[in-house]
């Protein structure tokens, strides 16, 4: 969840292309999902994301998706401090969603580090402000740059123990 051009296809896009295979890729105007297996030890693992577009005329149809969901992501651009003063609203439309597993990641790090983009940032968010916001709502807060895959492998490990650790008896491979 997250506003327009604050990197969350391009953030799943690295996900799946780093660390999967993707089986299958469809989009629509209100929609783009993306199953993906993930094959660990004797497992294989079929996760299928749910990216949906940050405009206003598709809020409407955010619970349809999160609504049963097992995790969700909260993005914002962190050198665009407007996408991460909407992050309390993002949270506020999906809190009835029961979604178990709820991150927070603030992408395009590499804005904030990089000298040449540096000197024309306005009011960058600071990582204390995002963690801040992410434990008022007992969420991880993590930091990407999803060009370059930054930290991606970070994020999907907690994000996969964390599904993994919700199966009560996993099966045994023998």
């Amino acid at each position: 969840m997250g506003d327009s051009g604050v990197g969350k296809t391009s953030f799943l896009d690295a996900i799946s292309s780093t660390l999967g295979t993707v089986v299958e890729n469809e989009e629509s105007t209100e929609l783009h999902i993306k199953t993906t297996y993930y094959i660990d030890d004797a497992y294989q693992y079929k996760i299928v994301y749910f990216d949906m577009p940050g405009k206003e005329r598709h809020h409407k149809y955010i619970h349809k998706y999160v609504n049963g969901s097992t995790a969700c992501i909260y993005m914002f651009n962190v050198a665009k401090r407007s996408s991460f003063e909407k992050m309390e609203q993002w949270i506020k439309e999906t809190q009835t969603c029961e979604t178990p597993i709820r991150i927070m990641v603030g992408n395009m790090v590499d804005l904030t580090t990089n000298p040449k983009t540096q000197k024309t940032l306005i009011n960058p968010v600071s990582k204390v402000e995002a963690i801040a916001l992410a434990r008022k709502y007992d969420m991880e807060y993590f930091e990407t740059c999803s060009i370059g895959d930054s930290n991606i492998v970070q994020v999907f490990d907690h994000l996969f123990n964390s599904l993994l650790a919700l199966v009560p008896n996993p099966p045994d491979p023998s």
